[in-house]
């Protein structure tokens, strides 16, 4: 039990929905854009066959600091986890996944934070307390 209140504690903070500012948008753009721009040269290393290993690891260490990064500045979202999986194909890998992946993101977090507000509750119940207790006929 003590294993599960940590992990929710840990967990927790990365898996809500931050509030969008111009700032973290700005930079999860810049980190998208430049993770997108690695892969090009990181390609070019693992064609030439010799640096085929160390460039694919590398490739997957950036991918894997850029959803990280993404994730911590807008908050988990499941198109982070398919993107991570496209990035893994060599090939695709050369799309900008990323940059597509965050502008989605960022669309769906004002997307949901515009539509909060109007959101309230539709009935308002307050507690009753009772004075006296009045004795039951008998039946």
């Amino acid at each position: 039990m003590a294993q599960t209140s940590l992990w929710v504690e840990t967990c927790a903070p990365i898996m809500d929905t931050p509030k969008l500012t111009r700032n973290r948008i700005m930079l999860a753009f810049a980190i998208a854009g430049v993770a997108d721009l690695l892969q090009f040269p990181i390609t070019a290393a693992t064609a030439t066959g010799l640096f085929s290993i160390p460039g694919e690891l590398a490739d997957f260490v950036v991918d894997c600091a850029v959803m990280v990064a993404t994730t911590l500045l807008l908050g988990f979202h499941w198109v982070f986890l398919p993107s991570l999986v496209l990035e893994a194909i060599p090939g695709p890998d050369l799309l900008p996944t990323w940059t597509a992946c965050v502008a989605y993101v960022v669309w769906r977090r004002r997307k949901e934070q515009a539509q909060a507000p109007s959101l309230r509750p539709v009935a308002d119940v307050q507690e009753v307390q009772t004075i006296g207790d009045r004795p039951t006929p008998p039946t």
